[in-house]
């Protein structure tokens, strides 16, 4: 398997936006989030860029994996993540949120990819004297641009009521592009964990819990969560890799659906929960918790 059939073999969740457009350039908009590799017949590596320190530059790859030429657009976009992690696009920042789109520059902004190519975007991290220390953050927006997106009214052939209606999906994956100034903290911890059933049969019992940050620096890391039974081993019953709580939230909700392994039921014992930094930031644990399983 090759390294890009590598990335596409593992998506990561996505929010899709989309909605009907006329023919005037209003198109619906299918955006992957932070953690997908790719969209459509396009993907992107790495997937998170973090400029601070000495680090001023980073490049980003882009691939079509589609079997036409297709072309992309690049941009960048303000987003805000909801308690329950999803993240939207904004048209302005709330006072309490540092953007980085004045910070940085990167090139090319519109490109054409044959099939299979690759394309290397750079990223130029570009400080005030006078920056204000803390956590900045905005979003590259990868964007397929549809080859009859131009077209006009005119041009298309009218029904007999003379209005047409077309559906173009436009295919995207946005990526945060965080700087950090001096040394902004965080301090994170697991809250309000409970176990929720399964509501019926075939369902799974889910595990809901509360992320809680504090300070200037957004959280990210995967979490584990293992059951040991009253006897036995303990079990890995879910995961999430990835998963961030960015600044100035102050929580995220989040709940893990709990897979049990055959021959072990949930049933007695303790549950523990665990979230660590990404294993690139060094996979140190951030917090922990723990609860007993009735």
């Amino acid at each position: 398997m090759t390294f890009w059939n590598s990335l596409i073999s593992r998506p990561r969740n996505a929010y899709p936006l989309f909605g009907l457009a006329l023919f005037l350039g209003l198109v619906p908009l299918n955006v992957t989030s932070a953690f997908a590799q790719g969209a459509g017949d396009l993907v992107v590596a790495p997937t998170r860029v973090v400029l601070e320190g000495r680090t001023r530059t980073a490049q980003l790859t882009l691939v079509n994996k589609g079997s036409a030429s297709a072309t992309y657009r690049i941009s960048v976009i303000n987003m805000r993540m909801d308690e329950m992690g999803t993240v939207h696009e904004i048209s302005e920042p709330e006072p309490d949120q540092k953007t980085a789109e004045k910070l940085i520059r990167y090139s090319p902004r519109q490109i054409v990819l044959k099939p299979g190519a690759a394309q290397a975007i750079r990223v130029l991290l570009k400080k005030p004297k006078n920056l204000e220390e803390g956590e900045y953050r905005s979003h590259m927006l990868f964007r397929a641009v549809p080859k009859d997106a131009g077209q006009s009214v005119e041009a298309a052939a009218a029904p007999a009521n003379g209005i047409q209606i077309k559906l173009i999906p436009i295919y995207g994956i946005t990526i945060p592009v965080i700087v950090r100034h001096g040394k902004p903290e965080f301090k994170v911890s697991l809250q309000d964990m409970r176990i929720e059933p399964a509501a019926k049969k075939g369902e799974l019992p889910k595990l809901m819990f509360s992320i809680n940050r504090d300070g200037e620096k957004s959280a990210f890391g995967d979490l584990v969560a293992t059951y040991k039974p009253a006897s036995g081993d303990e079990v890995v019953v879910a995961e999430i890799m990835r998963l961030a709580v960015y600044s100035p939230n102050t929580s995220r909700k989040v709940e893990l659906k709990l897979r049990v392994p055959d021959g072990v039921k949930l049933n007695g014992g303790s549950l523990h929960l665990a979230y660590r930094a990404a294993v690139e930031n060094g996979g140190t644990l951030l917090t922990e918790s723990k609860i007993s399983v009735p």
